[in-house]
């Protein structure tokens, strides 16, 4: 048994992807073609291009152009089931999937009570069909702040608890806005307990990691490149328990580390961090969950125990409730036994 087939054996979660970096590009130009997006896009063929060879530079760019083709609650569901789909080859079993409801509300064609029902029509014909869960996290764009109280509100509502939404999320270059204008929103999410999420570091470095921290008090960090560079940072992040969810990939296509042995996760590891990986945008940086964890085993040095401890740590670190999230656990372990003793006799 190869460590691929080992990662691909045992149910994982992911917890940080980005619905409109998980299209499917079959059905993506599908839609496309039905909505008449190539007739009213000029540079329809650059942006089809670009979505087999992404320009990493503009990445965000590309992805929410992409989300732009699904007008219609029909395809908002056929996207998600697509999603699902892929998510069960590789035995994910539940995934967060960050979703920015202004970059589909743009227009007449829906509105948020339909979003939800199209997200969760998709979903739930994943979970029938494929036995796959996912849940949602609602997130402001930081180059939109002004929707900010707006999707707050919707992350906080009961219908959003009906609807699975599990959190509020901050997404998006950190200089696009000052933090301060999100404050807030996060103040309602902890008023009302919904779990919160902020993209940070990216761009601005540990000042961005300390800001976000001091501003906004997440519950979960992703992304947090730089942050081993400060020492204190990753000792508050340690001491509180406040997870970080990474990709190896990203920071390779992003040009953020030269090889993926460059990437510090062991460092982060060996500092009691609570890392989890993520494939983040695998349509677009072209990589899978699985792909993660491979890479963190042949690049950056981490045993067969540690990649278990991250698959099991990452199931722990979601936000199903208790009793769905024990019952996954357990469902972890029964099938670990299996694949850890076809392991053990790969030789």
């Amino acid at each position: 048994m190869s460590l691929r087939e080992f990662v691909a054996a045992i149910p994982k979660v992911e917890l940080n992807l980005q619905l409109t970096g998980a299209l499917q590009r079959e059905s993506l130009m599908m839609i496309a073609r039905q909505n008449g997006i190539p007739s009213v896009r000029e540079n329809f063929e650059e942006w089809a291009t670009l979505l087999d060879r992404p320009d990493y530079g503009r990445i965000d760019e590309i992805a929410r152009e992409a989300g732009s083709w699904a007008m219609y609650p029909e395809d908002i569901a056929l996207v998600v089931y697509d999603i699902g789909v892929a998510l069960s080859k590789q035995n994910v079993a539940y995934a967060e999937i960050m979703v920015s409801p202004p970059d589909f509300l743009g227009s007449a064609r829906m509105n948020f009570d339909t979003l939800m029902e199209a997200l969760n029509d998709g979903r739930d014909r994943a979970l029938r069909g494929w036995n796959v869960d996912m849940a949602w996290i609602l997130c402001i764009p930081r180059d939109n702040p002004r929707s900010g109280d707006e999707v707050a509100r919707w992350a906080t509502s009961q219908a959003a608890r009906l609807g699975n939404v599990v959190g509020l999320g901050l997404t998006g270059p950190e200089d696009a806005q000052p933090i301060g204008q999100f404050r807030r929103a996060f103040d309602v999410a902890h008023k009302k307990d919904v779990f919160t999420v902020v993209n940070a570091g990216s761009n601005l470095g540990p000042s961005g990691l300390q800001e976000t921290l001091a501003e906004l008090n997440p519950h979960r960090l992703t992304d947090s490149w730089g942050l081993v560079d400060d020492d204190a940072l990753v000792s508050q992040l340690a001491e509180n328990a406040k997870p970080v969810v990474v990709s190896l990939n990203r920071a390779l296509r992003l040009g953020l580390v030269k090889k993926a042995e460059d990437y510090p996760l062991r460092q982060l590891m060996d500092s009691d961090v609570q890392v989890a990986l993520s494939s983040v945008m695998p349509s677009l940086f072209q990589s899978t969950l699985i792909d993660e964890y491979v890479l963190a085993h042949e690049a950056c040095g981490l045993e067969i125990d540690d990649v278990i401890r991250l698959a099991r740590r990452s199931i722990e670190l979601s936000f199903m409730d208790a009793e769905r999230k024990d019952a996954l656990l357990r469902r972890f372990d029964f099938e670990l036994k299996t694949a850890r003793a076809q392991w053990l006799r790969r030789s």
